[in-house]
């Protein structure tokens, strides 16, 4: 009995150091899963402490790069104020000493000629295109489209520097003779670009080149840009809404919004009026793919301000995925020469590889409409009101040459465009009643 108790004993001392030990090792586990869990809330809380502490940086870097704009915004507007008043300056500097001169001596002439500005700034860009073709070649690049380029765009900038002092040397004789200084008409015409300004487009054929899209457009949407032009002595500018299609490489203009304003120096009313053509067009399950402007008296070649805004408008037809979609570029010179039809010619801008910048002349098919439908008529109507109380509108009455008013003039312009099944009696109807001309 004493053995057997012995072994009792035993055995409930070894089942009492078994819980002993079980209830040990709970306890190291639990403070060892409290330990963890401390542990992972200290890195969640340094992981939070970081987030903030990088979200503050890119708050101040953020801030940081929005005062820079606005500085550069400031610099920017400032220096074009500066530029403003030095050209005013200039102006009434010239205006005293033309308004003192009676006559014009052949030194004074040609001192008088080189220190013309549009002058200057074309001597400067042979100048700079000299360097170019210089640097191209000393690189011993094998880029013959480029070397091309700046071969061409040197050589017609030397023909228009001889042109425009040419031209300009036979105005200022005829200003001096009739005692009108040229300065005067440069002060009034000064939102006409400059012949020499003005650059050629190069066509892809010159360089060897396959035009990279086709073009269409309807002959109501050449209808109208052309009509808009006409209508004003002043620039007029407006946006093509269409499609384009990059599985066939086709871009189709289907219709014309012409930016008719009430005040064109309004930019207020100018932004609003883009921000509802924009709109219009999407809302005609369209895109924006181009922009029109005219030169009223001069060249449809761009100038260098047309260039940078074709492509800024370039940029802004970039996709989603990084792709540029074409964008156009159309200029058209109602009452540049002697014939009663417009000139007009579309380009875009392409880059060189070291990143020049160079307009070039794209071909395009016209897609004849069957009528010119009431609502354009009404729109073309509606126009005709508005430049009417202008001060630049067009007088359609007034003379233009060879015995034509500006009204005969135009529609003999339109004819172009008319669609196919309207003759040239009833277009010219047409046109009458749009401006309510009665002869």
């Amino acid at each position: 009995m004493a053995v057997e108790a012995a072994l009792a004993n035993r055995l409930a001392e070894a089942e009492l150091l078994k819980q002993h030990s079980e209830a040990a090792a709970l306890l190291q586990k639990q403070s060892k899963s409290a330990m963890e869990h401390k542990q992972r809330e200290e890195a969640l809380l340094a992981a939070q402490q970081e987030a903030i502490i990088q979200a503050q940086l890119q708050q101040e870097a953020l801030l940081k790069i929005q005062q820079e704009i606005l500085a550069a915004h400031k610099e920017k507007e400032d220096k074009e104020k500066r530029e403003k008043a030095k050209q005013k300056e200039q102006r009434a500097s010239s205006k005293e000493k033309a308004s003192a001169q009676q006559h014009i001596d052949p030194a004074v002439l040609q001192k008088s000629l080189l220190e013309h500005s549009m002058i200057q700034n074309a001597l400067l860009n042979q100048a700079a295109l000299e360097k170019a073709i210089q640097e191209h070649n000393a690189s011993g690049s094998n880029d013959k489209m480029t070397q091309m380029i700046l071969e061409q765009a040197l050589f017609q900038q030397a023909n228009m520097i001889q042109l425009a002092i040419a031209q300009l040397a036979e105005e200022q004789a005829k200003a001096a003779r009739t005692k009108e200084p040229e300065v005067m008409k440069q002060a009034r015409q000064e939102a006409v670009p400059a012949e020499s300004s003005l650059i050629d487009c190069v066509k892809f054929s010159v360089v060897g080149q396959k035009q990279p899209y086709t073009v269409f457009i309807g002959s109501n949407s050449l209808l109208l840009m052309d009509y808009h032009c006409h209508l004003s002595t002043d620039e007029v500018y407006g946006y093509l809404g269409g499609k384009w299609d990059p599985n066939k490489l086709t871009l189709q203009v289907q219709s014309v919004f012409p930016c008719s304003l009430n005040n064109p120096a309004d930019q207020t009313e100018c932004t609003v009026l883009q921000n509802k053509i924009r709109e219009l067009i999407t809302q005609q399950d369209m895109t924006v793919i181009g922009w029109y402007h005219s030169h009223p008296t001069s060249s449809p070649r761009p100038s260098q301000h047309d260039i940078v805004c074709q492509s800024v408008h370039q940029q802004h037809m970039r996709s989603l995925d990084g792709r540029i979609d074409p964008c156009l570029g159309v200029i058209v010179s109602p009452f540049r020469g002697s014939t009663p039809t417009s000139e007009m010619q579309l380009f875009c801008v392409m880059h060189t590889n070291d990143g020049r910048p160079v307009p070039m002349h794209l071909e395009y098919t016209c897609v004849w409409d069957s009528t010119i439908s009431p609502a354009l008529a009404t729109e073309m109507r509606a126009m005709s009101l508005l430049y009417s109380q202008q001060k630049s509108g067009v007088k359609f009455d007034q003379h233009w040459r060879n015995n034509m008013n500006i009204f005969r003039k135009m529609t003999e312009s339109l004819k172009q465009k008319t669609p196919k099944d309207i003759s040239e009696e009833q277009f010219v109807d047409v046109m009458r009643q749009i401006v309510a001309k009665e002869e």
